[in-house]
């Protein structure tokens, strides 16, 4: 029965249409070990349960992996957590992860995660810009609740370089950052100053 549930589930994955994302050079996996604030998102099924202060931890795991432990505070106040897995698809390019929560007979199946691709950092590290080929997911992430405007503006514009429809982008709202959700497209205009009409007197 175990056996066909997982068969089941291979044949439920679903196939999407993929762009190629440039991963971020010279990204080692201990540049990952923090607790990862999310400022901005795609909205998924964790997103889906969240209503603020969402967070992920990235620790050291076993044979090379990183163990992932996200929290948030649902609507109702209530504190929502899960777990995953995550290790390199490539050793030498440890800036592209599959990411799985599937763990089934004490074994964490990666043939059903994800691919996180991180496509931009801060050049000091404090935030990055992870998504997947789909374009159907991606996070903006930093090491702190709330970033400037000159990095989230930084941030939006890899997203945009990327593909991403920073519309589909949504801010987290966190409890010392933002404290209301915005389409990310509608704040990068917000903070961006309008460009002066050819002949205008600066």
């Amino acid at each position: 029965m175990k056996r066909c549930c997982l068969m089941g589930l291979f044949m439920l994955a679903p196939l999407t249409p993929a762009v190629a994302l440039t991963p971020v050079p010279d990204f080692k996996l201990d540049g990952y070990l923090a607790t990862w604030y999310e400022i901005a998102s795609i909205r998924g099924f964790l997103q889906s349960r969240c209503a603020r202060d969402t967070r992920t931890e990235y620790s050291s795991g076993d044979n090379g992996a990183l163990m992932l432990e996200s929290k948030c505070l649902r609507v109702d106040g209530t504190a929502e957590r899960s777990e995953a897995r995550a290790r390199p698809m490539d050793p030498a390019l440890p800036s592209v992860l599959k990411i799985t929560s599937v763990h089934l007979l004490g074994i964490w199946w990666y043939p059903f995660g994800r691919e996180s691709i991180v496509v931009a950092r801060a050049p000091d590290g404090h935030w990055l810009v992870v998504g997947h080929p789909s374009l159907r997911y991606a996070r903006i992430l930093a090491r702190n609740p709330t970033l400037s405007d000159a990095d989230l503006k930084s941030a939006a514009a890899a997203l945009a370089e990327a593909q991403f429809d920073l519309c589909s982008m949504v801010l987290t709202v966190q409890t010392t950052g933002r404290q209301q959700p915005a389409r990310l497209c509608d704040i990068v205009q917000a903070i961006t100053p309008p460009t002066p009409a050819p002949g205008a007197v600066q």
